[in-house]
């Protein structure tokens, strides 16, 4: 039998002795407080034991890091640090986490496919007929958004190259192309499917990052992964017939 007289406390093994002595705050400097409820501990170990068992810490036990929410400690699990990068483009077989993730690298027109934000819009809108993610065009096809436009000369205004549509100036002809080009002026062309949601976005690599966030329940993460290994096509027509 051992017994710690300061806690008055016995012990059947030496182990469960020296347990109590290495972990118990009587027998420790409380250096380690948790961020979440202000406890403290006496070692990291026996903090780290506490941010796993507790309910509502947002804390990841692999990388021992803690997270402000549960939302933020959720994207991180869905990271290629814990998923991997097991989404392949089927162009140029770049490796993604996510279908997200693949959805950009096709929007930045980067990808051997030759595709980019623009082609990718007017594929969205010939796949969804009925204007289920996509919102019904209020322009004439094809200037829905600044990027078509090519900026010349006469943006020249004495000071810089002036940016028509909000007035931010640019010392270079390069620069303001490069800001029309970019979404900052492009409508919000679609459209979360989910009822009572309307959450609307300039890019589908936005409305795709909505819908792997399960907050309105059109399709589960894992769906939307599985579907994006044979390019994005299959997850979006599947968004596509939710309604």
């Amino acid at each position: 039998m051992y017994y710690c007289q300061q806690c008055d406390k016995e012990f059947i093994t030496y182990n469960g002795f020296n347990m109590h002595m290495e972990h118990s705050s009587a027998h420790q400097d409380l250096d380690y407080e948790c961020e979440f409820c202000d406890r403290d501990f006496g070692t990291e170990q026996a903090r780290h034991q506490h941010y796993v068992a507790a309910y509502g810490h947002h804390y990841c036990g692999d990388c021992r890091r803690t997270f402000n929410s549960e939302h933020s400690l959720t994207q991180h699990m869905r990271s290629r640090t814990h998923v991997g990068t097991s989404i392949s483009c089927p162009f140029c077989k770049g490796n993604y986490a996510t279908a997200s993730g693949l959805t950009i690298h096709l929007e930045s027109g980067t990808c051997s496919s030759g595709l980019n934000r623009q082609k990718i819009n007017t594929m969205m809108r010939q796949m969804d007929k009925n204007n289920v993610i996509t919102k019904p065009m209020i322009t004439m096809p094809g200037y829905e958004n600044a990027s078509n436009m090519v900026a010349t000369e006469h943006a020249w205004n004495g000071d810089g190259y002036e940016c028509y549509l909000c007035h931010r100036e640019f010392d270079r002809l390069s620069g303001l192309n490069n800001h029309m080009r970019s979404p900052v002026h492009e409508q919000k062309i679609y459209q979360c499917p989910g009822r009572g949601c309307g959450r609307e976005y300039k890019a589908l690599s936005g409305l795709v990052q909505h819908v792997e966030s399960e907050s309105c329940g059109v399709m589960r993460f894992g769906q939307v992964q599985a579907g994006a290994r044979n390019g994005i096509e299959p997850f979006v027509g599947r968004m596509i017939s939710y309604r």
